[in-house]
């Protein structure tokens, strides 16, 4: 059976003692893409309906959508549950999820609806399944993107705007290829950083407050010290 890689954000899930009772072989690790990495091959992105209509709303959706899709050959967004429950006190259309939807069958991802944890492990193992029929276990996927070297220069400068609050992995990448280099960003006006889809006053305030709020030490020691 292949290999299941499981993020480390994900050790919480009720997913993982169920991927445990059906004996499926998995590492946790950190992941820069998905929640669950299966063979290489399959890339599967877990979302409460909640979480679905969160990324909707922030303009999350799609930039996780495109890593996906870059990262893996069969890009997954499971979503545990149905929509009609919470969109009773969700300030969204239905027809916005789905167009969402819709828009996301467009760009090849596939969206698929589990009634919970226990079978989005099931459909976790039937895929790590069929990797093993398939015979192509551990083979990478030709369109995985070279980003799991934790050194290289454009990680790190990833990694150094998605600190900030309001900037998330998605985001980082969005502002970098904006504005070129992390030094240009830093020193960005406001008004330049809203000429940057998703960036409003909120992220702007969050993004100034730690760049321009004195520091303040955490202990009481001497700068000596």
């Amino acid at each position: 059976m292949a290999l299941v890689l499981v993020d480390d954000r994900e050790t919480k899930s009720p997913v993982i003692a169920e991927l445990k009772r059906l004996g499926v072989a998995y590492e946790v690790r950190r992941l820069d893409v998905a929640d669950y990495d299966i063979g290489g091959v399959y890339g599967v992105e877990r979302k409460t309906p909640s979480d679905f209509i969160n990324s909707i709303i922030d303009r999350r959706l799609f930039d996780q959508a495109t890593y996906l899709r870059e990262a893996f050959e069969v890009p997954i967004i499971v979503v545990e549950g149905g929509f009609a429950a919470v969109l009773r006190y969700r300030r969204i259309n239905h027809h916005a999820v789905l167009g969402a939807l819709a828009a996301l069958a467009e760009t090849k991802i596939s969206v698929i609806q589990t009634t919970g944890p226990r079978e989005t492990a099931e459909l976790i193992y039937v895929l790590a399944r069929r990797l093993e029929r398939k015979k192509r276990l551990y083979v990478p996927p030709t369109k995985k993107r070279v980003i799991k070297m934790n050194t290289s220069i454009p990680v790190v400068q990833l990694n150094l705007l998605s600190s900030i609050p309001g900037i998330s992995f998605e985001m980082a990448d969005k502002l970098l290829r904006h504005f070129k280099t992390p030094r240009r960003f830093f020193t960005a006006k406001p008004s330049e950083l809203k000429e940057v889809p998703g960036i409003g006053d909120k992220r702007v305030k969050k993004i100034l407050a730690v760049l321009d709020t004195i520091y303040a030490p955490l202990h009481g020691g001497s700068e000596d010290e």
